[in-house]
């Protein structure tokens, strides 16, 4: 319902009551006395930026006419005007008055003409990082959009999935609702929801899938360059072309290694060691080709040394202090590889003694700034590279009997499976966790009862904590 009191009437009401002239309204407030006089007899329409000095002039908190501003301005029939609302909806985004927004959405929505507005809008809250109210418009818009084939559909589900993509509980549905529309949106964006797409399946252990988009990629991205896309100046993806071709063999090559299908990862790999043969090459795309070259010499060096070669492992060491950022890959091949060809790698562990203290300090405090060239592990996939290696140090561990330590990583590895939801590696942990429970402290034990009420998926059907202590 349309409040019978006005934000005119509420002025008026001020100037008489403090018993001031519109004159020295105009003055306090530094608005032009026209325009006020303009205002107040409904000639003139008040801008947002003229609403909050009214309101603080007024001695009232910001937004507390933003109801009434609504009402007002965007409840009749008439179409509102954009210059008027885009500002007045960016304005509630800063502010956080989502029951504003969503109140000025159900006005709008009842004419689906404003749809391309309401998604202007929004694209504007993303890039500004106004999220929260971003997701509000983008709902919005996949519920008035009449057209499956609608473009500007598709970049909503895809920002939906940008969004949600670290959310351990929303990441996987907005990705499933986003999949059927990945086609439909602009190249550049296909490619990184591609990117997306293989992320959040290798996360999940899903390697068909993950495989599935990789060569999805390779396919797309090879076909734009032969296009010669790169020539276009309106094509501006987020990273070079050749980042996403390599990405795609990069990704392609490292489900194979996972799955310890050694022979089929280095034909991958051989498909990205070497892009120089790209053409349209800018500083930014050469520098891409140095971190392929770079990234094959390492997947080769893990696999060499994942199949059982130790007469590698120096040079690997080496390499692993020359590129810092390798340096949690470079550890988790290395335990792995110790832990199942029954061998010890405590000297070279002990070379980075630093680095796995400050990765485990990282699970309870969060990543911060980054040391030196170390790469950034806030994304999905590296969080779980590390929930991996803690799993594998806490496995080397168990093995030396110090079972003190084991214990720890693997709850430092639980910590990192619970950020991004990881099935299988939490599972893992909790098999790890059971076999050992023995020898754990109360404090452990108890650390680990919290990690699994985090890890728990169905709080609504069962609270876990508030049940167990109900039963004394």
């Amino acid at each position: 319902m349309v409040s019978t009191v006005t934000i005119r009437a509420e002025l008026e009401s001020f100037i008489k009551k403090e018993g001031i002239t519109l004159h020295q309204f105009a003055e306090r407030s530094g608005i032009n006395v026209g325009t006020l006089s303009g205002i107040i007899n409904g000639n003139r329409p008040i801008s947002i930026g003229q609403l909050d000095v009214i309101t603080d002039v007024m001695g009232l908190p910001v937004g507390s006419f933003y109801e009434m501003y609504a009402d007002e301005g965007f409840a009749s029939k008439a179409a509102p005007h954009w210059r008027r609302l885009r500002p007045f909806l960016l304005r509630c985004a800063e502010l956080r008055r989502h029951d504003c927004i969503q109140k000025t959405l159900e006005l709008l929505i009842e004419d689906i003409k404003q749809v391309a507005g309401i998604f202007e809008t929004a694209e504007i809250m993303f890039e500004q990082g106004l999220i929260e109210s971003a997701i509000l418009l983008y709902e919005c818009v996949i519920e008035s959009e009449r057209s499956s084939h609608s473009e500007r559909l598709a970049i909503s589900y895809f920002r939906l999935f940008q969004i949600y993509q670290k959310d351990r509980h929303k990441g996987f549905t907005a990705a499933v609702q986003f999949l059927p529309y990945r086609h439909r949106l602009p190249e550049a964006l296909v490619l990184d929801g591609l990117v997306m797409l293989i992320d959040l399946f290798a996360v999940n252990e899903k390697w068909d899938e993950a495989e599935d988009y990789a060569d999805e990629l390779c396919h797309i991205a090879y076909k734009l360059y032969e296009n010669k896309i790169w020539k276009d100046p309106n094509f501006n993806p987020s990273r070079p072309l050749v980042y996403y071709y390599g990405r795609g063999y990069l990704s392609k090559a490292g489900a194979y290694e996972y799955r310890r299908m050694y022979a089929e990862s280095r034909v991958w790999i051989s498909k990205y060691e070497d892009l120089s043969w790209f053409e349209g090459l800018d500083e930014a795309g050469n520098l891409e080709v140095e971190r392929y070259k770079m990234f094959a010499e390492a997947n080769l060096l893990s696999i060499d040394i994942k199949e059982g070669n130790r007469s590698r492992i120096s040079e690997y060491i080496a390499f692993l202090e020359e590129n810092p950022s390798e340096v949690l890959e470079g550890l988790t091949t290395l335990l792995e590889s110790a832990n199942r060809h029954k061998f010890f790698v405590d000297e070279y562990l002990n070379r980075f003694a630093e680095e796995i203290k400050y990765y485990s300090k990282v699970t309870q405090k969060g990543w911060g700034n980054q040391k030196n060239n170390q790469v950034s592990y806030n994304d999905s996939y590296h969080t779980f590279r590390c929930a991996i290696f803690f799993q594998k140090y806490a496995i080397y561990c168990f093995r030396k009997k110090i079972v003190d330590d084991g214990i720890e990583n693997i709850l430092n590895s639980l910590r990192f499976s619970n950020k991004i939801n990881s099935k299988s590696t939490i599972s893992n942990n909790m098999i790890l966790f059971e076999f050992f429970r023995h020898y754990s402290t109360e404090e452990q034990k108890s650390t680990y009862l919290k990690l699994c009420e985090e890890a728990w998926d169905y709080e609504e059907e069962l609270n876990l904590g508030e049940c167990a202590n109900s039963l004394g």
